[in-house]
């Protein structure tokens, strides 16, 4: 089964990529091999890249909006690294608290019914030697 999805992701990959290999515009290609001369000139690796124009229209206020949000997005990040740090203290405390107890039930079980004050047995009967 687990065979069959990669096989199928294998695929559905495969179909992606061979459309972005074949795009006829170089803005619609994400990804390239470059040949070992390209790989040699530094323009083609510092070529600059531009926007299309629709997307610099945004407006100003929608780019605020977005830098808000995602300001928003960093401090709750934060705060569950926060709390996961907590709870991951929580959890040592825990396994410490745990293994105490097994110590002591340990230390109960080895010594229950060993007292040292044990009855003397008892004597025999008078006549019997």
């Amino acid at each position: 089964m687990k065979m069959m999805k990669l096989i199928v992701v294998i695929g559905v990959l495969g179909a992606f990529s061979g459309a972005a290999w074949t795009a006829d515009n170089d803005a619609e290609a994400t990804i390239r091999l470059m040949s070992k001369s390209e790989a040699e000139l530094p323009d083609a690796v510092t070529k600059e890249i531009t926007l299309p124009a629709h997307l610099l229209d945004v407006a100003a206020e929608d780019r605020v909006a977005t830098v808000e949000k995602a300001e928003k997005g960093h401090e709750k990040a934060n705060e569950r690294t926060e709390h996961r740090g907590a709870g991951q203290e929580q959890a040592e405390d825990a396994r410490e608290r745990g293994a105490e107890m097994k110590e002591n039930a340990k230390e109960n079980r080895e010594n229950s019914g060993r007292s040292d004050d044990h009855p003397s047995p008892p004597q025999d009967p008078p006549g019997r030697n």
